[in-house]
């Protein structure tokens, strides 16, 4: 689900209830907390009726800066304009994403975004793609392995320096 097309305006106080957008989604988490819009309990219900994001789900930036996405901690009660689609999926969550920072997802996403003013990667667009999903139990291996790898490729920078 993408977030709310028509977006209500935040308020000035600073509140426990935000909307993002796609320019909180950075460097594989919910960041730049300062520019957010802050909402009413009683509007952050009503616009949490959308996407209900919760733990674990993968927010996926779909206009702007295309094809960035992370993986939802639950720490914080948000919600998001059209910018953001939440995906709960029965995919192992961690191999999705990995799968959404491959090259050759990104190049599908720039292949496949629609618009002029501002490209988009909307939720048609992504219905369409095409996904490789193995069972669960060699995604799991997968995100293993890429984990290892990354631990070692760490290591070898943190040498370097």
């Amino acid at each position: 689900m993408d977030g709310d097309h028509n977006p209500p305006k935040g308020i000035e106080e600073k509140t426990n209830y935000i909307m993002a957008s796609s320019r909180n989604i950075n460097h594989d988490t919910v960041e730049d907390l300062e520019n957010v819009r802050y909402l009413t309990k009683e509007v952050f219900e009503t616009e949490n009726q959308r996407t209900k994001a919760k733990k674990g789900d993968i927010f996926f930036t779909s206009v702007g800066t295309l094809g960035r996405s992370c993986i939802y901690d639950g720490n914080l009660n948000i919600c998001f304009q059209r910018s953001v689609s939440v995906l709960n999926t029965q995919i192992e969550n961690k191999y999705l994403k990995y799968f959404f920072d491959s090259s050759f997802y990104q190049n599908y996403v720039v292949e496949h975004a629609t618009g002029t003013a501002q490209q988009g990667f909307y939720l048609q667009e992504m219905s369409e793609s095409y996904v490789a999903v193995p069972p669960i139990s060699e995604q799991q291996r997968i995100v293993s392995k890429i984990e290892e790898l990354f631990t070692v490729l760490d290591q070898i920078q943190n040498n370097l320096i």
